[in-house]
């Protein structure tokens, strides 16, 4: 999609990675995400997203300790360094240890290598009976967050949201009503693609805005859950205009925000919003 008659070019190049993490080695898991953030870097990335507990996603290890950190922290010391390096954005989430409770975290990383906001992933992975999944609540393991984020970048408004929370669309029309004009989704999504793909192009088209967001790809070892990959860049209309394929890769796409002043123009349904008919909302 281009604006190009309706507004100034207001491109950007964004990158989004998905690899598959294991439990048993956070260096090496590390380590791979450096490696792929250079690849995103070089390719003159202004923002590159991760996925969600790019570090190790513990469904292995029975609680989340062994892999939560401070933020700032060694992993967030190593991500503040390529972005400086290569001057870009960066957003994933981690487990993070703070006054003695873990979060599912994702901190924002500036061109300069600073920690610009963290946002703790308010909307917790308890899917209950679930028929295509094992048993499994996150919040056995984690603490939900209590705020939302949205961070003023140098090209726009980033809203940011995490895996489950892509299920809340609350998240999506608040970040919209707050400029955001990107949000960005870390994720370790189950493997039903067809939920992926239109709960990402629903929160797009809905709120007019681009979702970035990362699914990691893969399984764990001695598990069967599959995660979902397809990691995808969806435009303001839901349209997807970049995905990737069933491996770990590096995905890539020149975005023109301008596109969502177009979109919004063409029918601002923020503007024709009536939050008075919406009390359920409220409880």
């Amino acid at each position: 999609m281009t604006a190009a008659t309706q507004d100034k070019d207001r491109s950007i190049t964004v990158s989004v990675i998905q690899f598959n993490p294991q439990d048993d080695d956070k260096e090496a898991n590390v380590a791979k995400v450096e490696r792929l953030l250079s690849i995103a870097g070089q390719r003159g990335s202004d923002l590159c997203v991760l996925p969600e507990v790019f570090t190790g996603t513990a469904l292995a290890l029975g609680n989340s300790s062994e892999l939560a950190e401070a933020i700032p922290g060694p992993t967030t010391d190593r991500l503040r360094a390529v972005a400086q390096r290569y001057g870009m954005y960066i957003v994933g989430s981690l487990y993070e240890e703070a006054a003695g409770s873990i979060y599912n975290t994702a901190p924002v990383i500036g061109r300069d290598g600073s920690i610009l906001a963290a946002y703790r992933k308010s909307h917790l992975f308890d899917p209950g009976t679930r028929p295509d999944l094992p048993a499994y609540r996150e919040s056995d393991k984690v603490k939900p967050g209590h705020s939302l984020r949205v961070v003023e970048a140098d090209f726009g408004r980033i809203g940011i949201a995490i895996c489950s929370d892509i299920r809340f669309p609350e998240i999506f029309r608040n970040h919209a009503l707050e400029g955001a004009e990107i949000v960005v989704l870390p994720s370790a999504f189950p493997a039903r693609l067809d939920h992926w793909e239109f709960l990402n192009r629903s929160r797009a088209a809905d709120n007019q805005l681009f979702m970035v967001s990362s699914g990691m790809v893969g399984k764990l070892k001695d598990s069967s859950i599959n995660f979902v990959g397809r990691s995808m860049i969806v435009d303001p209309w839901g349209v997807i205009i970049a995905q990737a394929s069933d491996c770990e890769m590096v995905l890539t796409s020149v975005v023109d925000l301008s596109a969502v002043k177009l979109v919004r123009s063409w029918w601002d349904l923020n503007s024709q919003r009536r939050p008075e008919l919406y009390t359920a909302l409220g409880r």
